[in-house]
């Protein structure tokens, strides 16, 4: 009776449009912007009917949602929504760090931006190698007591 109810619970699952369109989430790359302050609206970070705050652009490569490497980092302006971003020069990034009294010489990422990621992919990495690498006491102690027969 057991083996029909799974049986029959396997075939649900299979069948169902949600179950079946399963995928694990990667970036390669994927390009995300995240607010790094929130200006003042001054009318010369006006875009349209809307004002430009500061931003940092990046490159992020990873999978289900685990960040592993990112690249292409820079300071933007951006928009509030975060759809449009624009290059900031040197000259335009010390003109903001003077007017608005910033620090922008560090990254402004998260420590699980940054390193988080990375920490998580080498500790599983290591629990694979040393799954294969390491022999079950089992196995040991069943080479160790089965009998040899001579000939």
């Amino acid at each position: 009776m057991k083996k029909i109810i799974l049986f029959v619970v396997f075939a649900v699952f299979i069948t169902t449009n949600s179950f079946s369109r399963g995928k694990i989430p990667v970036c390669f790359p994927c390009e995300k912007i995240d607010l790094v302050k929130d200006l003042p609206d001054d009318e010369l970070l006006k875009q349209g009917t809307s004002y430009l705050n500061l931003g940092y652009y990046y490159e992020e490569y990873g999978i289900i949602f685990i960040p592993a490497w990112l690249s292409s980092k820079k300071y933007v302006l951006m928009n509030t929504g975060g759809s449009t971003y624009y290059d900031l020069t040197k000259e335009q990034i010390t003109e903001l760090e003077t007017k608005y009294d910033l620090d922008l010489t560090s990254n402004p990422l998260s420590f699980w931006k940054k390193i988080g990621g990375k920490l998580i992919y080498i500790v599983v990495i290591g629990f694979l190698i040393w799954g294969q690498f390491s022999k079950d006491p089992e196995d040991e102690n069943e080479e160790q007591t089965t009998p040899k027969v001579d000939e």
